[in-house]
């Protein structure tokens, strides 16, 4: 979705490339602060931090929320 919204935004012209700007910071913006609101989720996760980010930029919520159930999953199980 980031190349499309890329590509809109560069390649295309009029109202098209306006709201391919908007989406993309946007979107960009959200990912951002999520990556910010879940960093306690990721550190716990171990792994590279910059990883992390990459991967929430790209995926979001697809990326931690499955740590974040894993997590919930072994502190209920007391492991």
């Amino acid at each position: 979705m980031w190349f499309v919204l890329l590509a809109g935004a560069v390649f295309a012209s009029g109202w098209v490339q306006t709201a391919s700007n908007i989406v993309f910071w946007l979107i960009g913006a959200i990912h951002l602060a999520e990556f910010f609101a879940k960093r306690t989720v990721l550190e716990r996760a171990g792994g590279s931090m910059v990883n992390h980010f990459v991967q929430v930029l790209m995926y979001g919520v697809f990326h931690w929320k499955p740590l974040e159930e894993q997590q919930a999953a072994s502190a209920t199980d007391g492991s």
